[in-house]
């Protein structure tokens, strides 16, 4: 009977185990505080990679992007995206620090949740703006037609 009892207390321990949420974060984006260091048109690459670190990665024309990713794994189902943010960080021509912008996507529309810039207008499209740009597909005078 004592057996009975213990193979029943692990088989619903472990049923009630499995089926726990675990919430997991890949990445590093840094901190308001961080960001808020940052000098535009001041800072460079370089003084950028020391203050906050290095990006995951860079994009056009030097532009620096930190990315983080928040999941929901519960129990054996397959992950779901809570929440993504990226910041971006893009330079002028001579490396210095342009542009502060921090997205975030929300059921796969990207939000601008801040912008900080000092020049009216921008020169080139980032990546983020080209992906979004090419979802609509191209139009007849793109083609020429």
């Amino acid at each position: 009977m004592i057996y009975l009892r213990i193979f029943v207390f692990s088989l619903l321990t472990s049923l009630f185990i499995s089926c726990a949420t675990n919430i997991k974060n890949h990445g590093y984006i840094p901190s308001k505080s961080e960001l808020d260091t940052l000098v535009i048109g001041k800072d460079n690459k370089e003084s950028v990679s020391k203050k906050i670190g290095l990006p995951a990665t860079a994009g056009l024309e030097g532009s620096f992007y930190y990315v983080r990713s928040t999941f929901n794994a519960p129990g054996f189902r397959s992950a779901q995206l809570i929440d993504r943010r990226v910041v971006l960080l893009s330079f002028d021509k001579r490396n210095f620090l342009r542009n502060i912008e921090t997205f975030s996507v929300d059921k796969k529309t990207v939000v601008r949740l801040d912008y900080r810039v000092t020049e009216t207008g921008l020169e080139n499209k980032n990546i983020l703006q080209q992906i979004i740009g090419s979802i609509s597909g191209p139009s007849a005078s793109s083609l020429g037609l």
